[in-house]
C-alpha cells in the first residue's frame, strides 16, 4: 500500500478585506476581557487599533499625531487595565482599555514627556510592566527609565 502525504496545517484569513493599519506594525498584544478575546496593535501610522481576537473586526482606534513604535499592559493602581504607547518623538501615552463610566475604550488618560519628566530624547522602543504598579521604557537615547504609577486615572 502507499503512504498518503501529510494534510498541512491550514489557518483562514478571518478578515479578508485585508482591513488595518497604513503603516508598518510595530506591535501586537493580546488581551482578554468579560467581553472576549482582543488584540491590539500599534503602528508607525500613529495609530492604535484594538481587534475582535475572534473574527479580525476592528473595534477601536485612536490616534497620536505620530508613530506608535511600542505597547505593553500594565494595571493602574485600582487593577485596571491600561496601554502604554510608546511613541517616535520619546512620549508615553497612557490609555484605558476597557470602556468605564469616566472613560471609553483607549480615552487617553496621560502623557508622560521629556518636556515635562525625565523622558526619553527620540523613539521609546521598548516598554513593559514591572512590579508594584512600576513599569520600565527603554529609547533610542539608551535610557533605561522606571516609572512607578501613584495616581488615580479615574476608572
Amino acid at each position: 500500500g502507499t503512504i498518503p502525504p501529510p494534510q498541512q496545517p491550514q489557518a483562514q484569513q478571518q478578515n479578508p478585506q485585508g482591513v488595518g493599519h497604513a503603516g508598518p506594525v510595530t506591535h501586537l498584544v493580546p488581551f482578554e476581557s468579560p467581553a472576549g478575546n482582543f488584540v491590539i496593535s500599534s503602528s508607525l501610522d500613529g495609530t492604535v487599533k484594538a481587534w475582535n481576537g475572534s473574527n479580525g473586526d476592528c473595534v477601536a482606534s485612536e490616534t497620536h499625531g505620530q508613530g506608535v513604535v511600542t505597547i505593553a499592559l500594565t494595571n493602574d493602581l485600582k487593577g485596571n487595565p491600561i496601554l502604554l504607547c510608546g511613541l517616535e518623538a520619546g512620549n508615553i501615552m497612557i490609555r484605558s482599555i476597557l470602556p468605564s463610566p469616566n472613560a471609553p475604550a483607549l480615552c487617553l488618560l496621560f502623557t508622560l514627556s521629556a518636556k515635562y519628566t525625565a523622558g526619553h530624547e527620540g523613539p521609546v522602543r521598548a516598554l513593559r510592566a514591572g512590579p508594584a504598579n512600576t513599569f520600565y521604557s527603554g529609547g533610542s537615547d539608551g535610557k533605561l527609565n522606571v516609572w512607578e504609577i501613584t495616581g488615580d486615572f479615574g476608572l
